[in-house]
């Protein structure tokens, strides 16, 4: 057997600590084929984000990946066919972070651990996972071999003990609060086979030299920014309220449930209409799906990047609805398709009709159409109004696959050619539009799909001219992977983690705590705290009708407001709206109120109450653990203030387990019913959750 990847060294960090294994993959460029994009755990799973780059007759890729097992392959021109790399017969199955009720099989790519533990340490000061600063702490980390004992940090000469410890999959992850100073000095005593070594610049020996840095050369933040810990909520707007029935779309559904493909009204007056019913929930960020004119009713295939579709309303709705959250002290972001566009797009209707190649370059291309082809596609763009869903309609096309790269080989949305310098500068002028127009930050759909050197330029451009315009992009893998380009992830890896153990039930509590652990080990503070924490979308099966136990549902929405993350509500999810999946987890919303489920209403807004009051619960530290196989203890604290949090997470009744804090005096925030102290110890029924503060 030829495998087309192979691990090829490790890099290497200061005087001589390792690092990551460098992996090389390659592969035969096929004939016809324009792209190769490489997909896996490891990058997405959706194409687009990596590449292989021709050289010869050979795509070759060059990775640095942590040991592990993972699953990869190949994919030819977004043609959605059978991935895994043709010259590998290994494979593995994984769950889908984005659907994991579904598996999907690749091929298999291991990277060994090394052998040696003392070769199995890392801290890379380069990497703001290792080291960051956070408000007035500097956090360093050191990720050691499971073998290893960490003693301590040795800061300029002090001894600083860890302020916690990780257990993360074979790995223990050692974290240190330490107090800033312009220059940072610091190496690790460590313990192995009763020997004491040090762990410093040139690696592990017995006597290693500082790793040094200056303190304006840590990435970090001075105070958290409005998007880190901001409470969402999402509203899919075709669905939420038809506030002016003057702009309502002709041929309208009349099925809300199961509902129906199709519009139903909502609209921008009908956001406004219902503001006060946000303001009183709490809610402190509004999130739109798109708004753009388009010819669909979720609109993701849009037309015009600087208009309001007309079945929405006008730009004075848009801008009294800005102004009305921007009075309130909240804000509003806009979902935009960077990815693709609808042929529709000025820009793909002069690619097409004039071949012009300054516009033809924009997107990509995969062959040449006949002229019947191209003349059947500008006929339905040709109208006034773009009826160019009609394709769906037209035989002709109903066994053919677009000439063009697509978003699922759909036809109205047309993948941009992100190697295209002048894709860049067209996003770069809508996103200043927006930002004039008071827009506070977008979320890019398919963002797992655009390639990272682009979205590189397009990040680092933002953020040196509008540093608190949020950049948050739906991504489906682990967080880690994307986060450099990216303000904040649809944590869909998040969410996995979660299901997996109190839905599908395919890990055991120790996993989930060391799955959260590595989660949040892998990311700076600032960037955990960022992270769109939800538990449905418009592309998920609502909540309400994946987990029909109550009692579970409960803790699923602590571990929302209690966890690192910014919390989501999916618009209904607060009154239990039910719901499969799309389009039927898009219904109307449920405004008459003898049919919200109240229990769940009110206890959202318990704890949106205690995540406002508590900014240990938004922008806190975090400690996980597994308590006897089955009590979940969460400890967020942020200075003197310190949230716990004990969680029955099985039917069984367990015996009074000691409080874990030594202060006497708790505050108790929130309670299921049978849940207690008693003596010092804390009880918790089946599925029940105990909420304390020292505050």
């Amino acid at each position: 057997m030829v495998v087309l990847y192979r691990v090829i060294g490790r890099e290497v960090v200061g005087r001589g600590r390792y690092g990551r294994y460098i992996v090389e993959f390659r592969r035969k460029w096929p004939i016809g084929v324009r792209n190769i994009y490489l997909v896996g755990e490891f990058t997405s799973l959706y194409p687009g984000y990596m590449k292989l780059r021709r050289i010869g007759g050979e795509g070759v890729l060059r990775l640095k990946l942590w040991p592990g097992t993972y699953g990869y392959g190949f994919q030819l021109d977004k043609r959605f066919g059978d991935v895994k790399d043709p010259d590998n017969d290994e494979e593995i199955c994984i769950w889908i972070p984005f659907n994991p009720e579904n598996r999907t099989c690749l091929s298999k790519l291991v990277v060994e651990r090394p052998e040696d533990p003392l070769k199995d340490i890392y801290h890379m000061e380069d990497q703001p996972e290792f080291l960051h600063r956070y408000m007035d702490r500097v956090i360093i980390r050191l990720k050691a071999s499971e073998d290893i004992e960490t003693l301590y940090i040795d800061l300029d000469g002090e001894k600083w003990k860890h302020s916690i410890v990780y257990d993360v999959g074979g790995y223990r992850v050692y974290e240190y609060h330490v107090e800033p100073r312009k220059v940072l000095s610091y190496r690790f005593w460590i313990k192995y086979r009763d020997k004491v070594l040090i762990y410093g610049d040139e690696g592990v020996s017995e006597y290693s030299s500082y790793i040094s840095i200056p303190l304006k050369e840590i990435r970090g933040i001075d105070k958290p920014s409005w998007y880190m810990g901001t409470i969402y909520y999402q509203i899919f707007v075709d669905s939420f309220e038809n506030g002016d029935p003057s702009n309502d779309p002709p041929n309208m559904i009349s099925r809300a449930a199961p509902r129906e493909y199709g519009y139903w009204g909502g609209d921008l007056r009908g956001i406004i209409k219902r503001f006060n019913y946000l303001k009183d929930l709490g809610i402190e960020t509004i999130y739109l799906t798109p708004i753009f004119k388009a010819t669909s009713y979720h609109r993701y295939d849009t037309i015009d990047y600087k208009s309001i579709d007309p079945y929405l309303g006008d730009m004075n709705d848009l801008s009294e609805l800005i102004n009305i959250v921007h009075d309130n002290g909240m804000h509003i972001v806009l979902d935009i398709t960077m990815h693709h566009t609808n042929p529709c797009n000025e820009l793909f209707v002069k690619a097409l009709s004039t071949g012009d190649p300054r516009y033809r370059d924009m997107f990509v291309f995969l062959d040449d159409p006949n002229r019947e082809l191209i003349d059947r596609i500008l006929k339905y763009i040709a109208s006034k109004l773009c009826k160019s869903r009609m394709i769906y309609s037209d035989p002709y096309f109903k066994d053919r696959k677009p000439f063009y790269e697509t978003f699922f080989h759909v036809w109205l949305m047309a993948k941009f050619n992100h190697d295209n310098p002048g894709v860049l500068e067209y996003f770069k002028d809508i996103t200043k539009y927006w930002v004039e127009k008071g827009v506070d930050g977008f979320r890019i759909d398919v963002a797992m799909g655009i390639h990272y050197a682009w979205i590189r330029q397009y990040y680092y451009w933002v953020k040196t001219r509008y540093p608190e315009f949020l950049i948050l992009g739906e991504l489906s893998e682990h967080p880690r992977i994307y986060l450099e380009y990216y303000d904040s992830a649809m944590d869909y890896y998040w969410r996995k983690i979660i299901l997996e153990y109190f839905v599908y039930r395919r890990i055991d509590l120790d996993e989930m705590v060391e799955e959260l652990n590595e989660l949040y080990t892998s990311l700076p503070y600032y960037k955990a705290i960022s992270l769109y924490n939800l538990l449905g979308s418009h592309d998920t099966v609502r909540i309400r009708r994946l987990v029909a136990d109550k009692r579970i549902l409960r803790i699923l929405y602590i571990l929302q407001y209690i966890l690192p993350g910014s919390p989501v509500i999916y618009y209904g999810d607060e009154i239990g709206m039910d719901g499969g999946r799309d389009p039927d987890n898009r219904r109307p919303m449920i405004w008459d109120r003898e049919l919200w489920d109240w229990d769940i209403y009110n206890y959202i807004r318990e704890l949106i109450k205690i995540y406002k009051e508590y900014e240990a619960v938004r922008h806190g530290f975090y400690e996980l653990k597994n308590i006897d196989g089955r009590i979940l203890y969460i400890h967020r604290w942020l200075n003197d203030e310190h949230v716990y949090t004990y969680i029955n997470t099985s039917d069984k009744n367990i015996e009074p387990i000691p409080k874990e804090t030594r202060v006497e005096e708790v505050k108790i925030l929130l309670k299921s019913r049978k849940a207690s102290i008693e003596d010092g110890r804390i009880v918790v029924e089946p599925y029940g959750y105990l909420i304390l503060s020292t505050k």
